[in-house]
């Protein structure tokens, strides 16, 4: 087959051939139905404060590196709260429901992790510094501020 791009027209009879040849095309539509979904994307999450932080209380009396914390971001009708210790970090979806976390840190690196259907989840102790988490539920999609760990 000889490639001719001269035209749209051409184009399009590429194209269409290359669909009928495909084995599969339901399964192209769905990733044609993926991507165009993401184009909303940022529209469609949350955004959720830093609504309490227990390290704020914690500076009005004396308090030690290994002091608990808790943090808790706030969208309505969804919320996701974080207690921090030296060696762990859980948290939990509130209301209470599975999901999935990604963890976004500033110098670039992300992870991911799933909450149970509870909503808990734990974060490897060594996270630490400016991050921010991105929820995935079925019923709400957030990220929340950026905070220092």
């Amino acid at each position: 087959m000889t490639h001719r791009w001269d035209d749209d027209q051409h184009l399009l009879d590429d194209l269409s051939d290359a669909l009928r040849e495909a084995r599969d095309a339901s399964v192209i539509a769905a990733y044609g139905k993926g991507a165009y979904a993401w184009r909303t994307i940022d529209e469609d999450l949350l955004q959720a404060s830093l609504s309490f932080d227990s390290l704020e209380q914690a500076q009005q009396r004396r308090s030690g590196p290994d002091d608990e914390r808790v943090l808790v971001f706030t969208a309505s009708p969804i919320s996701v709260e974080l207690e921090v210790r030296p060696s762990q970090i859980a948290g939990q979806i509130i209301p209470p429901g599975a999901g999935e976390i990604r963890v976004e840190a500033a110098d670039g690196v992300t992870f991911h992790v799933q909450a149970d259907d509870a909503g808990f989840f734990t974060l490897p102790g060594a996270v630490r510094g400016l991050i921010r988490l991105r929820c995935d539920t079925p019923t709400a999609r957030l990220v929340t501020d950026w905070v220092r760990l």
